[in-house]
């Protein structure tokens, strides 16, 4: 980082070298809403509403957000983006700060006329691509289903936000970005799905960790500040249908509350198992999967420490199960057309739910049904509506050659 002198007595970067060939130039010594008579160039950036005067300029070849505000307010927002970065928090890009130096400022009190420092301070961000701001997000009516593709994506930054410890202050859908985003899943490919950003880290606060209260509180928050932001954006004749209805409000608070849950028990299972979830198996959304998946893990577990004569540790299991089980179980699925077939699962999510049909069927027929009965039984119940495309006798055949091949790595309980 580089910290320029006054320029001349008056302007002061804060940029890395890296950006200051792109900004230096930019007229400081102005105020943002003249920059128009300054021969900068815009970007046509789709925009929502802001407390704040914003611009979106483009200088040689690179774009940057630019937010007019206070030297304190800047230089704190600059070090929360740094910070949320730092714990893998989707948010904006923190670029640098810039500070003019106005001179004084005669300010009038009760005890007399007071001098006060006047400044102003430009915080400056990299311009997201393929964003849409809640004032063009809304623009259409969209059914049930279509909004709750945007309520999971914020359910989901929320989630990110307060597992890390990070209390947001000001949760609003203007002060977010939402943009489609390509995501991998382990095992099964990638696939495009929504994604909420942080757009404003003014307000912010970074704890070790935050009380229920304070997480609820949050929510509650910007459940209410939707009826701000729908006033607002009537007000402006950008939407004109209800953007927060009774079904919305009780989708967020039940989904969140059940998904926060979800992550800490999956944090719990990473704890034990030393095995990174979203980079290994990929999302896990239905509670009580993780204890499955950690009783398959101390089958193998036991499975290993039979065959070799001794005890072996938990975290070796684990890794030992995620090579020589999930991992090419997983690939069967996939490569016999299951991940086309279920195209909103996760690997981790057949592997268990398979798993768990074939443990309820034996309990029911109170006997063990085997993998091909079982994985029948669930393709026809979950996936008879495009079994046209998967070969089940071909899918079986190479299951069973894997669960039944010399030296098995699990124990019979998950034979066919």
């Amino acid at each position: 980082m580089k910290v320029t002198g006054m320029q001349p007595n008056q302007i002061r970067l804060s940029i890395p070298e890296g950006y200051l060939a792109f900004l230096a130039n930019l007229p400081w010594d102005h105020r943002l809403e003249d920059w128009n008579r300054h021969k900068v160039r815009f970007v046509p950036v789709k925009s929502g509403l802001s407390r704040h005067i914003v611009r979106f300029v483009e200088s040689n070849g690179h774009s940057f957000a630019i937010k007019e505000t206070t030297a304190e307010s800047a230089l704190k927002e600059l070090a929360n983006y740094h910070h949320l970065k730092e714990l893998e928090i989707p948010t904006l890009h923190p670029v640098g700060v810039v500070e003019r130096d106005d001179g004084t400022l005669r300010v009038e009190t009760p005890i007399g006329e007071q001098i006060d420092q006047n400044s102003t301070a430009y915080l400056i961000t990299e311009v997201m691509e393929k964003v849409i701001p809640d004032s063009h997000l809304f623009r259409r009516s969209f059914t049930l289903k279509s909004r709750q593709r945007i309520w999971d994506a914020v359910i989901h930054l929320f989630i990110s936000l307060h597992s890390a410890g990070v209390y947001w202050g000001d949760a609003s859908l203007a002060n977010m970005l939402v943009r489609f985003t390509t995501e991998r899943i382990p095992e099964m490919g990638s696939r495009t799905k929504l994604a909420a950003i942080l757009a404003d880290a003014e307000t912010v606060e970074i704890h070790p960790s935050i009380s229920d209260r304070m997480r609820l509180s949050e929510i509650e928050f910007f459940l209410e500040s939707m009826l701000w932001t729908e006033a607002d954006l009537k007000a402006s004749g950008i939407v004109r249908d209800p953007m927060m209805t009774r079904e919305d409000s009780d989708y967020i608070l039940t989904h969140y509350n059940e998904r926060f849950a979800l992550g800490q028990e999956m944090r719990s299972f990473e704890l034990v198992t030393r095995i990174d979830v979203d980079r290994m198996l990929g999302m896990v959304d239905v509670k009580g999967y993780g204890t499955l998946l950690l009783k398959h893990i101390n089958e193998h577990k036991w499975y290993l420490s039979e065959k070799g004569g001794k005890e072996v540790p938990l975290v070796e299991s684990a890794h030992d199960w995620y090579n020589e089980v999930f991992k090419p179980v997983c690939r069967i699925l996939t490569g016999h057309g299951m991940g086309t077939l279920f195209p909103d699962k996760t690997a981790s999510t057949l592997y268990v739910e398979i798993m768990e049909h074939k443990y309820l069927m034996s309990e029911r027929q109170k006997g063990d049904v085997g993998l091909v009965a079982a994985l029948e039984d669930y393709l026809g119940k979950f996936g008879k509506q495009q079994l046209a495309g998967i070969s089940i006798p071909s899918l079986v055949r190479a299951l069973t050659s894997f669960f039944t091949r010399p030296q098995p790595p699990v124990q019979n309980s998950y034979l066919p």
